[in-house]
């Protein structure tokens, strides 16, 4: 039963990933702004467009750092011997057919560098579920 919660939940993420990638480029700003305004009203930032520019990239490694938790913590469930790579690769090929996928959403664009801080992001997600594993198996 472990495993089907896992797998539902590492699924459930991936639709959501699709979900705010559907949005337009307007809509998916409209997003981003919304956290951008809150900061630069915190901390009196004046450079929005370097903050917009970091909140959005940041939302990219966010969402794969999760993607990639969830992913290994699926996995770990089977006696897979190359799970971290299959984990690695999953990742990775989602970030890549989300990125096709933005294409079709008005304004929005695949690019090349959100595939990669997304595979950093998954990676990172992937890495931190080892140590916590590992942390874990030391405390018990």
């Amino acid at each position: 039963m472990k495993n089907k919660s896992s797998t539902i939940l590492m699924l459930l993420w991936m639709f959501l990933i699709f979900l705010m990638s559907s949005f337009d480029a307007t809509e998916s700003a409209n997003q981003s702004n919304f956290i951008v305004n809150i900061i630069t009203n915190i901390f009196k930032i004046e450079n929005i467009e370097v903050l917009s520019f970091i909140i959005r990239k940041l939302a990219h490694f966010t969402e794969y750092l999760i993607l990639g938790f969830l992913t290994i913590n699926m996995l770990n469930k089977n006696d897979i011997s190359k799970k971290y790579l299959i984990s690695i690769l999953i990742c990775l090929i989602y970030a890549t057919s989300d990125e096709i996928h933005q294409i079709f959403a008005p304004g929005r664009a695949c690019q090349i560098k959100d595939i990669l801080i997304d595979s950093i992001g998954s990676i990172t997600g992937i890495y931190l579920y080892k140590l916590i594993s590992k942390r874990k198996k030391s405390i018990n």
